[in-house]
């Protein structure tokens, strides 16, 4: 049976996640299917090491090809390990005050949809794995693509939420919302590449300004809260063929407390069935090895899910031969 949607897979990474980027690029090629194109959205002082993860279906989208010229990075002299900051001149002009790499990689995801041909993207950051077989045709149903929605997912005791919240009504022009509040963060979330460009242009017409500035100038942003609330209480679901989810297709471990002292073996214990991913937030100090850990024990699993051997063969050859040299792929915007 064809797919009646085109899929896509996106993934905003930078240098110091390179190695996390890497296994979830193995772990996709392993056990996802259905998908056209899987973009790695990379901000342009690190696309060259990230060429050798492009492949027939692997896009590197350099950051300038989607956002505006005046959005650029700068090496940051007041802060340690060479972090960069995004700002200038024209970008102070615009009201925009300096950005760090999490609010550029929102931004990304923000972009994408206005420069790829596909109907759905599925947003996989690059501190997750996949552990189990994954169609992407299994994020639609009779039409509707699913979206997280957890009611009374924020309360009062989640600051960054609400900051969220204000940021989102500002955006879309709607009244704020009054807590418990929907919330709708989590890991592999799912949007119609046609909801989101109307999002962008509600932005730009709420704002009176182009939205990478409108966004920009609020600092404190969530690019998954603003399109759940745009879906919900400005287009209602219906109109974008949307359905509520309020269980991740992720196991997200999002503090050192979720993975102190438990092995791969722990965490497989802990899926649940609707679970396909493992995400480990990347500023967890042990999260790198656990993530090793479970992408070798993912592989060695892939027999008994159905994987057939000459993927587990290409995937275990991927990820010995890391990091060789291969050429990048430009952004085809259809």
């Amino acid at each position: 049976m064809p797919l009646t949607e085109r899929y896509a897979i996106a993934t905003p990474s930078f240098a110091g996640d390179l190695r996390r980027c890497e296994l979830l690029c193995a772990s996709v090629d392993l056990f996802v299917s259905g998908f056209e194109a899987h973009y790695l959205l990379i901000e342009d002082q690190d696309v060259a090491l990230f060429q050798h993860l492009a492949g027939p279906r692997r896009v590197i989208v350099r950051e300038s090809d989607i956002l505006p010229p005046w959005f650029k990075s700068l090496s940051n002299l007041f802060r340690p390990r060479g972090r960069r900051v995004w700002t200038g001149a024209r970008a102070l002009l615009k009201g925009v005050p300096p950005l760090r790499g999490w609010h550029a990689q929102q931004l990304r995801k923000m972009a994408l949809p206005l420069h790829i041909p596909q109907d759905v993207v599925l947003f996989a950051d690059s501190d997750l794995v996949f552990v189990r077989p994954f169609a992407m045709d299994g994020l639609a149903r009779k039409g509707r693509v699913r979206l997280h929605r957890a009611a009374a997912g924020v309360d009062a005791s989640m600051p960054d939420h609400q900051r969220w919240l204000g940021t989102t009504a500002t955006l879309l022009g709607i009244a704020p919302p009054t807590l418990p509040a929907v919330d709708y963060v989590t890991h592999l979330v799912a949007w119609r590449t046609d909801a989101a460009r109307e999002m962008l242009r509600r932005i730009e017409s709420v704002s009176g300004r182009d939205w990478v500035s409108a966004v920009g100038r609020q600092r404190h942003f969530s690019e998954y809260t603003i399109y759940g609330w745009f879906v919900d209480k400005v287009l209602h679901e219906d109109i974008f063929r949307h359905a509520w989810a309020d269980r991740s297709l992720a196991l997200s471990c999002w503090s050192g407390d979720d993975v102190a002292g438990r092995t791969a073996g722990d965490i497989f214990g802990r899926l649940e069935a609707q679970h396909v991913a493992v995400a480990i937030q990347s500023f967890i100090g042990s999260s790198m090895p656990l993530l090793n850990e479970l992408m070798a024990d993912a592989l060695r699993n892939a027999a008994s899910t159905g994987i057939p051997p000459e993927s587990r063969s290409a995937a275990a050859a991927g990820l010995s031969q890391r990091r060789m040299p291969r050429r990048a792929l430009t952004l085809d915007a259809g």
